[in-house]
């Protein structure tokens, strides 16, 4: 049956689910896979990886101390740096891991599954920077969650300013591909979101040009009936998002009570299943009712006011100190991060990983101590499973 015009409710209703469920598939679908897994620990400024997270989980799971990592890939480039939260992403089609600093410098590892050591030539690790100072909201801001689409080679990168009162999302193509040390200027030319959207506070790429982002709230949407403020979650089925038509009706966009979503929503984070077409949020601060949820996409066909497909079987106490997600494309995990809380959205990282098998069954998740390194306690700011065999 053929579509009507891009913004109409049928279009939504017939097309959107047809759409989003090719882009899940376009990339090398590998499932259940049990792959190496990456963290990011500031307070040594390195990337631990265990060739397994079965082998984290299943220690974790039987009470056990978690053994030391495989690998350990450090560099003189991002040594002292603050990762972004959520601001490791793996690309496990081209083997690259991607580091992204909060001030917005970007670190590309070639070689990601055998890299070990110190790195220090340009044919392992190069770097980029999302624009330069005069890019930044004038409040100033902080970058986030970072997303990788391998099917088109896009990375995703949240910025949002200090106090939260505007957001975007660095949109970069072939980002393995930039010249070491060069400056992405002007931001307009790579950047995308609605501009009155505000406490940005996750990104999911989705194979083959979507996108979905977490925002804490933003001008009104409209429903035929109804006005919607508050806490939103966005998808762009072409790696832009739609703001209202000329009708007022905002598309593509869950919003309202039923999605239970925090409300204040200051920080949060996504992770896609392209397995499933599912996203994961995870949004704070915590409450009494804190939980993963997970919607498919074929809710955003009807949007707004739409509950969770999925609610993971969490105790909201156990919950109480994540701050970060992530989900590989194709592989049944999910992880989890948790932080000390400081002041509003500060804080700092803790040495404990969440760790969810099959969370599209449902359940809850192990938590795994990772230990220390000489510098001392992990303090964890970015994870990534690799779609391995």
């Amino acid at each position: 049956m053929p579509c009507s015009p891009p913004l109409s409710a049928t279009f939504r209703r017939l097309c959107l689910p047809a759409i989003l469920g090719l882009l899940g598939i376009l990339g090398c679908v590998k499932r259940d896979s049990d792959g190496a897994l990456y963290v990011y620990d500031n307070t040594s400024s390195s990337v631990q990886a265990w060739s397994k997270v079965s082998t984290v989980q299943t220690a974790a799971e039987a009470g056990e101390a978690v053994a030391a990592p495989d690998r350990t890939i450090l560099s003189a480039l991002f040594a002292g740096t603050t990762l972004a939260w959520g601001g490791l992403a793996l690309d496990s089609s081209r083997n690259l891991l991607y580091l992204v600093s909060e001030g917005g410098i970007v670190y590309v590892i070639a070689n990601a599954s055998t890299q070990d050591g110190t790195l220090s030539a340009t044919s392992d690790i190069t770097s980029f920077y999302l624009g330069e100072a005069t890019d930044r909201y004038s409040v100033g801001s902080v970058f986030g969650q970072a997303s990788v689409d391998p099917g088109s080679n896009l990375l995703y990168v949240l910025e949002t300013s200090k106090d939260g009162s505007g957001s975007r999302i660095w949109k970069i193509a072939s980002p393995n591909e930039q010249t070491n040390s060069t400056t992405l200027t002007p931001a307009a030319s790579y950047t995308i979101g609605i501009s009155n959207d505000t406490y940005g506070s996750g990104v999911a790429a989705v194979p083959g040009g979507g996108v979905y982002g977490l925002f804490g709230g933003g001008g009104p949407a409209y429903s035929s009936s109804e006005t919607w403020t508050g806490p939103r979650l966005r998808l762009g089925p072409s790696g832009s998002f739609v703001p209202a038509n000329a009708l007022g009706y905002s598309s593509y966009l869950l919003i309202g009570g039923e999605t239970l979503l925090a409300d204040p929503l200051t920080f949060g984070a996504l992770g896609y299943d392209a397995q499933n077409g599912m996203v994961y949020v995870f949004s704070g601060p915590a409450t009494a009712t804190t939980a993963v949820h997970a919607f498919r996409s074929g809710d955003f066909s009807s949007g707004f006011d739409i509950a969770p497909d999925l609610t993971l079987g969490d105790a909201a106490s156990s919950l109480a100190s994540l701050r970060i997600i992530a989900h590989p494309l194709y592989s049944d995990w999910l992880l989890g991060a948790g932080y000390a809380p400081v002041t509003g959205t500060t804080g700092t990282g803790a040495a404990t990983l969440f760790i969810w098998k099959a969370p599209s069954e449902g359940g809850s998740a192990v938590q795994a101590a990772l230990p220390e390194t000489a510098s001392g306690a992990l303090e964890i700011r970015g994870m990534a499973i690799a779609d391995g065999d």
